[in-house]
C-alpha cells in the first residue's frame, strides 16, 4: 500500500492467513525507495520463489499499470474492506482515516458474502485528516525533539551499504517523528479545558490554533482541541448525519488507518457516534493485506521485479508541465548583505521591538537617535510564545548594562500578548496620572514593514511581505501615501508555514537545504497553487511520480510563490516598478528566485529583511517620540525591565459572572481570560469594556447589537423570544406556536414580515436567539462540510427551535426571488432557496410540523396561492381574503421595522458629519454582517475594542436603494448583490465613509462580486477591507487588518467617485457578421452551437479548452473561490486571445473576433460568466 506518507505492506498465504505485517515505513518523499527497501526485507524473510504474487494498492502506486502489465492493483477504498474481511471478520462499520484520505464502509453479509453496502469519503478539505495533526505536532514539538544524527553516505562504500545507511537514517528519523506523537497524545491527555475548533478547512484550524497559542492558550488544550477537531471533522465530513446504534457485538465497528494510533481521536469519535469502536490487529495494515487478498482471488501470478520503478516514475512523469530552472532567475534579485556593529556605545537610547509571528518570534535593538538597527534575534516559536519572547529579551539584555530603554513595542499575532508581558500597566497608570506620555505601543505588521523597508529605501513602491502564517501586500502612490494594503483572510497558500509543511513532508529544511536542492533543479514541475491542501496534495503526486527531491524542492517553492503572487496579491495590475521582499521565506535564494520568475520583476532583497517587523514597530515609536518632543510633552517608558524574563506569568479562564458578580451585565456571559503578571491584571475575552482591558480607544455604538434590540422590540410585537415562550401568557391550547430562525433571510426584515403574517393569522410566532457558540457548533456538527457558515448557522437554529417543547411549527421557507417589474427578477442565493428541504434532510425533522412554503416576493397572487397550498397540507382552512390581508399587513410591518433602522443610520450619519471623524460601512450579506458568529463577532471588536464608527449597511439601505447599477452590471439577478452593489457605490461616493466588505468562504455571488466591489472602492481612491469568515475561534487575524486599515484610511486621500472607471465597456455591434465567433468550451452542445452558426453564414469556432495558456491566465486573474468551469471559460477565451495578439498583433484581435457566451438570470453563477469575463478582456 503505497501511501502518501507510509509504505505499509503484508504477507498472506494462500489460506489467507496473515504470516507477515511489520509496521509501516515512512517514506519521507522518496517511496520508490522504501518499497525496494519493503522488498529486499520480504524476500529475505521469505524465499523469492516462494513468492507467487504482488499486488498494489494507494494512490502512490495508481501509475504502475501502466508499466506493468498484469499487475493486480485496486483502489484503496476497494482494498480497505477487503482487508477487513481478514483483519476484523465481524465488522459491519469501518472507520478509516490516513494520512490524507478518510472513508467509512458499511458491510453487509448477504448470502454468505460480505457486500459494502454504503460508503463514503471525505472532500478535499484537510480538516480531518492525519497530514493536519503530522503538520501540527512537528510545529508544537520540534524544538524539543532533536533532529538525529544521521551518517553519511558519503562515506558508505557500495551501493548496498549506502542503501542500508539510507535504510538507518530513515529509521532515526521516522523514530523521532513517533516520539514526537506519542509526546503530544501524552500531553493532550493532562487538558482539562480543550481548546475549541470548529473550522472545517485544515488551514483555517491551524490559523485558529496559532492565535489561541499566541494569545497564551496552554499547549495541551490546544492539542486536545485539535485531536477532538480531527474526530469531529471526520464525522461532519464523511459521515454527515448519519446516525449508527449500539452494536450487540464489540467487534462491529472497527477503525483503522495510523491516525487512529491516538487513543484520544479513537474516543472522541466513539464519543461522539455513541459507540464502542475497536481498533484490530493489522489496523495499520489493512489496504495492503486488501490488495493481497485481491491477488489471491484473482489467482494472479504476476511478481513484480525492482527494476520496474524506475519505468513507472518515467510514465508517471510523462504528462506533467514545467517552468524554466529557478537558478536562471537569480539575476533578477538584488540581494545585499550588512554585518551588525558588536559593541553599542555606553548610554545609547534604545528602542525594543519585537515582531511575535506565527512560527518566529524576532527582537530589535534599534537606536532612538538614528533609527539604526543595532542587534537582533530571529528564532521559532515552537508552539511557546511566552519562553520564545522571554529567549529573545535574554538575547538582548546582554546590552543592558550600556543602553538606556526609551520604549518597547511588538507586532505580529502575538503582539497583544506581548504588551502584557512586556509593559507593566500599574506603571503605565501612575505615569498618566502624572501627565507623562507612554512610549510604549503595538502596531499591525502591514504598518511596520513598511516603516522598515521605506527607513532603509524610501524609493520602493511595492512590498511583498510573506509571513508563517499571514502574508502581507503594500504598495504605495507617488506621493507616499498607502495605495493598497491587505493580508490574506483565512487561505494560507502561498504562506511560509504552508511551504514549511511542505518541505517537511520531503524532510528538508525551509532556511537552507530546500533553497540549496531548489536551485539545483533543472527544470520546474508545475503543481496546483490554488490552495494549501491543493499544493500539498500536488506534492504528493509529483512524489508518487518519482520526481527527485531537488525538482519538488523548486515546484513547492515556485508553487508558493505563485500562489502569494496570483491569488492573494492579485497579478501584475496591482504591482508598482520597485518591489521589496520581505519576512522568513524571502531569506532563502530559491524562493526570491521563485518570486521574480513568477512576478517577472526584480526582486529587492535588502539586509535584515526578516527583521522589517520588528525594526519598523522601534520605528513607529521614535515617530512618536519625535511627534511627543516636538509638542514639548514629557515621555516615558513603562517597560517592565530586563528581569521580566524571571517574572511567572498566569493565566486563568472565568465566567464574567463569576468574576463581576452583580456587575456583569447578565446577558453573554462571557468567557474571560485573566493574565496575571507582577501586580497586574489584565482581561480579555469580553464584548464590552468591563471584560476587555485591551480596548484601544472609546468604545462607539454597536449597531450590530443595536439591530438584535430593534429587531426584538418589533418581534415582541408579534410574538415571543424563544428565552421568554415558556412564560407566555398563551392559550397553548387554541394558539399555536410557530418558531421562525433568527438566521439567513428571517434574520433581516423578513423574519419581522414573517412574525408579522402569523400573528395576523391567530399564530404565536416565536424567533430563536441571536446566534451564540452553542447554536454555531450544534448547526455545524449537522451539516456539510461544504455549506457557508451562515448555512450552517441557519440549521442551528432550526435545531433549537424544534427541540424545543413549547414549538409546535416550524417555519422553513424556500425563498425564491424577489419578482420586479423590470428583468431580470432577483434571485435569492440557492442555499437560501433550497433551505426548507436542507433543514428536513439534515435534522430528519417531521414533515407535518414544519411549514415549507416556496416563497416568490413581488407577486401576490403566487406569494398568496404558496401559503394557502402549503395550510392546506397542514390541514389549516385560511381564506385566500385571510391570507392576503395577513401579507398586507406584514408588509405593512416591515416598513415600520426599516423605517427604525434608517433613523438609526441618520443618527450615524449626522455624528459623522458633526464630529468629520472617519467612518466604516459593513458591506455584505444581512445574514452575516448581522450575525455574530458569521461574522466573528466583527461588529463587537469594531465598535468597541477597536472604537470606530461601524455600522452595516442595512441601517443605511434607504440612501442606496435608489442608486441605479445599470451600466456597472446589466444582469444583477441575485437579492442580497443589488444591495451590496449600490451601498458599494453609496459609500464609495461618501467623503467620509470607508467599506468594510465581509464575504463567507465558500459563497459563490461573494466570490464574483467582490472584483467589481474593489474596482468600485478603487475608482474613488479608497481603500477596501475584505474580511472572509468561516467558523473561526479567534478573530485576532481580523483584529491586525482593521489596525492596518484605519491607518491606510487615515493617510487617503479619497476622491470623487469615477463612474467612467467601473462601466462595462460598451463593445461595437459593427461588422460582427464578418467576425469569427469564439465559443468556450462548456460540453459538446459548443460544437452544436457552432454548428447552427454556420447555418446562418457565421464564421464560428469552439476555443481549445484546458490549455497550458489558459491555465495560467485563469490562475493570473481569479483569486477567489468561483466555480471550476468559471475558470476554464475565463482562461481558454483570454488564453486564445493573447496567443493570437502574440502571432497578429492587439488590433486585428480587436477587429476580427467576438467571444460568443450565452447567459441566464441566475441562481447560478453561470449568468455572471459574461460580467466576469468582460471585466477580465
Amino acid at each position: 500500500d503505497v501511501g502518501s506518507s507510509f509504505i505499509h505492506y503484508a504477507v498472506l498465504t494462500e489460506d489467507k492467513e496473515i504470516i507477515y505485517s511489520p509496521k509501516p515505513i515512512m517514506h519521507f518523499a522518496n517511496p520508490l525507495e522504501v518499497i525496494k527497501q519493503a522488498w529486499r526485507d520480504v524476500i529475505k524473510r521469505f524465499n523469492k520463489d516462494k513468492i507467487k504474487n504482488t499486488a498494489f494498492t494507494g494512490s502512490g502506486a495508481k501509475s504502475f499499470p501502466g508499466v506493468m502489465e498484469s499487475l493486480t492493483y485496486d483502489f484503496d477504498s476497494v482494498t480497505i474492506p477487503k482487508g477487513a474481511e481478514l483483519v476484523g471478520p465481524e465488522a459491519e462499520y469501518i472507520f478509516h482515516i490516513g494520512a490524507k484520505d478518510a472513508y467509512f464502509f458499511n458491510l453487509k453479509n448477504i448470502n454468505g458474502k460480505k457486500i459494502i453496502q454504503e460508503w463514503r469519503t471525505g472532500t478535499k478539505c484537510g480538516g480531518g485528516s492525519g497530514t493536519l495533526i503530522e503538520k501540527q505536532c512537528r510545529r508544537l514539538f520540534e524544538g524539543e525533539i532533536p533532529n538525529p544524527e544521521l551518517e553519511d553516505t558519503a562515506i558508505a562504500g557500495d551501493e548496498r551499504r549506502r542503501e542500508d545507511v539510507i535504510t538507518r537514517n530513515r529509521a532515526k528519523l521516522q523514530l523521532r517523528l513517533e516520539k514526537i506523537f506519542f509526546k503530544a497524545e501524552s500531553e493532550a491527555q493532562k487538558s482539562k479545558e480543550p481548546s475549541e475548533f470548529l473550522a472545517r478547512c485544515g488551514v483555517v484550524i491551524q490559523s485558529d490554533l496559532i492565535h489561541k497559542q499566541n494569545e497564551g492558550a496552554k499547549r495541551e488544550d490546544n492539542l486536545a482541541g485539535l485531536f477532538k477537531t480531527v474526530a469531529r471533522n471526520y464525522k461532519i465530513d464523511v459521515l454527515g448525519t448519519r446516525r449508527f446504534e449500539e452494536c450487540k457485538n464489540y467487534n462491529s465497528a472497527i477503525v483503522t488507518g495510523g491516525v487512529f494510533t491516538n487513543k484520544l481521536i479513537r474516543g472522541n469519535l466513539a464519543n461522539l457516534l455513541g459507540i464502542s469502536i475497536k481498533r484490530p490487529e493489522h489496523y495499520h495494515n489493512i489496504a495492503a493485506v486488501g490488495a493481497a487478498l485481491k491477488g489471491i482471488e484473482e489467482n494472479n501470478s504476476f511478481v513484480f521485479n525492482l527494476e520496474q520503478l524506475e519505468k513507472v516514475a518515467a510514465y508517471s512523469r510523462e504528462k506533467r508541465q514545467f517552468a524554466p530552472p529557478l537558478f536562471k532567475y537569480l539575476e533578477k534579485v538584488n540581494e545585499k548583505n550588512e554585518h551588525l556593529e558588536e559593541k553599542v556605545q555606553e548610554g545609547t537610547e534604545v528602542i525594543v521591538g519585537i515582531d511575535g509571528g506565527s512560527t518566529t518570534t524576532k527582537g530589535a535593538l534599534v537606536e532612538l537617535k538614528t533609527g539604526r538597527l543595532l542587534d537582533k534575534l530571529y528564532i521559532k516559536t515552537y508552539g511557546n510564545p511566552e519562553e520564545s519572547l522571554k529567549r529573545v529579551i535574554k538575547y538582548l539584555s546582554k546590552h543592558k548594562g550600556r543602553v538606556i530603554v526609551k520604549g518597547v513595542g511588538a507586532t505580529g499575532s502575538a503582539r497583544k500578548l506581548y504588551e502584557k508581558i512586556l509593559v507593566s500597566k500599574k506603571k503605565s497608570d501612575e505615569l498618566a496620572k502624572a501627565g507623562i506620555e507612554i512610549t510604549d505601543k503595538i502596531t499591525d505588521e502591514i504598518t511596520c514593514h513598511a516603516l522598515g523597508v521605506k527607513h532603509y529605501d524610501s524609493d520602493i513602491d511595492t512590498i511583498f511581505e510573506v509571513g508563517g502564517q499571514d502574508m502581507k501586500f503594500t504598495s504605495f502612490a507617488g506621493d507616499g501615501t498607502v495605495k493598497e494594503a491587505k493580508m490574506n483572510y483565512s487561505c494560507q497558500a502561498g504562506s511560509g508555514q504552508t511551504l514549511e509543511n511542505m518541505a517537511d513532508i520531503i524532510n528538508l529544511n525551509v532556511e537552507d537545504s530546500l533553497q540549496e536542492a531548489g536551485l539545483k533543479a533543472g527544470r520546474v514541475p508545475i503543481i496546483d497553487s490554488t490552495c494549501g491542501v491543493f499544493m500539498e496534495m500536488d506534492e504528493n503526486r509529483l512524489i508518487a511520480e518519482g520526481f527527485n527531491k531537488e525538482e519538488i524542492s523548486a515546484a513547492i517553492l515556485r508553487g508558493t510563490a505563485a500562489s502569494y503572487y496570483y491569488k492573494f496579491v492579485g497579478g501584475p495590475q496591482h504591482v508598482g516598478g520597485k518591489c521589496s521582499a520581505q519576512g522568513g521565506p524571502p531569506l532563502g535564494k530559491a524562493f526570491l528566485a521563485a518570486l521574480a520568475q513568477v512576478t517577472d520583476k526584480e526582486i529587492e532583497a535588502y539586509p535584515h529583511r526578516e527583521m522589517f517587523g520588528a525594526w519598523g514597530q522601534a520605528l513607529d515609536i521614535i515617530e512618536n517620540i519625535r511627534q511627543l518632543e516636538e509638542q514639548n510633552k514629557r515621555y516615558e517608558s513603562a517597560f517592565r525591565g530586563w528581569n521580566l524574563v524571571d517574572m511567572p506569568f498566569e493565566k486563568q479562564k472565568i465566567a464574567c459572572r463569576e468574576l463581576f458578580k452583580e456587575k456583569s451585565c447578565g446577558v453573554r456571559d462571557c468567557q474571560l481570560e485573566v493574565f496575571s503578571i507582577e501586580d497586574d491584571k489584565i482581561i480579555t475575552g469580553g464584548f464590552c469594556p468591563r471584560g476587555n482591558s485591551e480596548a484601544v480607544a472609546k468604545p462607539k455604538t454597536n449597531y450590530v447589537e443595536r439591530y438584535h434590540k430593534i429587531y426584538e422590540k418589533h418581534f415582541k410585537r408579534q410574538g415571543d423570544l424563544l428565552e421568554s415562550i415558556s412564560s407566555a401568557e398563551i392559550d397553548k391550547e387554541q394558539i399555536k406556536t410557530v418558531g421562525i430562525k433568527r438566521s439567513t433571510a428571517t434574520l433581516g426584515e423578513k423574519g419581522i414580515w414573517s412574525a408579522a403574517l402569523f400573528k395576523k393569522l391567530g399564530f404565536h410566532p416565536v424567533v430563536s436567539p441571536r446566534t451564540g457558540k452553542e447554536i454555531a457548533k450544534i448547526g455545524i456538527d449537522n451539516s456539510r462540510t461544504d455549506f457557508c457558515i451562515a448555512r450552517k448557522i441557519a440549521t442551528g437554529h432550526a435545531a433549537m427551535l424544534n427541540n424545543h417543547p413549547d414549538i409546535e411549527y416550524l417555519f422553513n421557507p424556500s425563498f425564491i426571488e424577489l419578482r420586479k417589474d423590470n428583468p431580470p427578477d432577483l434571485k435569492y442565493c440557492i442555499y437560501t432557496e433550497s433551505e426548507g428541504y436542507v433543514l428536513n434532510d439534515v435534522l430528519s425533522l417531521d414533515k407535518d410540523k414544519q411549514m415549507n412554503p416556496i416563497l416568490h416576493f413581488g407577486d401576490e397572487r403566487l406569494l398568496v396561492q404558496a401559503f394557502k397550498q402549503e395550510f392546506n397540507r397542514l390541514g389549516f382552512k385560511f381564506t385566500v381574503k385571510e391570507i392576503r390581508d395577513a401579507v398586507k399587513y406584514a408588509n405593512g410591518t416591515e416598513e415600520e421595522f426599516k423605517d427604525e433602522l434608517y433613523r438609526e443610520g441618520d443618527k450615524f450619519l449626522e455624528t459623522i458629519e458633526k464630529t468629520g471623524a472617519k467612518a466604516y460601512v459593513g458591506i455584505g450579506r444581512d445574514y452575516v454582517l448581522l450575525d455574530p458568529e458569521a461574522s466573528s463577532n466583527s461588529g463587537a471588536m469594531f465598535s468597541q475594542i477597536r472604537g470606530l464608527y461601524y455600522i452595516p449597511q442595512i441601517f443605511l439601505e434607504h440612501k442606496f436603494k435608489d442608486i441605479p447599477i445599470k451600466g456597472i452590471a446589466n444582469n444583477e439577478f441575485w437579492v442580497q448583490s443589488v444591495k451590496i452593489l449600490k451601498a458599494s457605490l453609496f459609500v464609495a461616493d461618501h467623503p467620509d465613509l470607508f467599506a468594510i466588505i465581509m464575504m463567507n468562504f465558500g459563497c459563490g455571488p461573494d466570490s464574483l462580486k467582490i472584483y467589481q466591489e474593489e474596482k468600485i472602492q478603487q475608482a474613488a481612491d479608497k481603500a477596501a477591507l475584505v474580511l472572509l469568515t468561516d467558523a473561526q475561534t479567534n478573530n485576532a487575524p481580523f483584529v491586525t487588518r482593521t489596525e492596518a486599515h484605519e491607518r491606510v484610511v487615515n493617510q487617503s486621500k479619497p476622491k470623487k467617485l469615477k463612474l467612467e472607471k467601473i462601466r462595462l465597456r460598451e463593445y461595437s455591434t459593427e461588422n460582427n457578421n464578418r467576425r469569427v465567433w469564439l465559443i468556450p468550451y462548456m460540453g459538446d452542445s459548443s460544437f452544436v452551437a457552432a454548428a447552427g452558426l454556420k447555418h446562418f453564414g457565421i464564421n464560428s469556432r469552439v476555443l481549445p479548452t484546458n490549455t497550458e495558456k489558459g491555465y495560467e491566465i485563469a490562475r493570473k486573474h481569479i483569486y477567489t473561490e468561483v466555480c471550476h468551469p468559471l475558470k476554464g471559460v475565463v482562461g481558454d477565451a483570454l488564453g486564445f486571445l493573447n496567443e493570437e495578439i502574440e502571432k497578429r498583433g492587439k488590433d486585428y484581435v480587436e477587429n476580427n473576433y467576438l467571444v460568443m457566451l450565452p447567459t441566464t438570470s441566475g441562481p447560478c453563477r453561470f449568468g455572471k460568466y459574461v460580467e466576469v469575463l468582460r471585466e477580465f478582456m
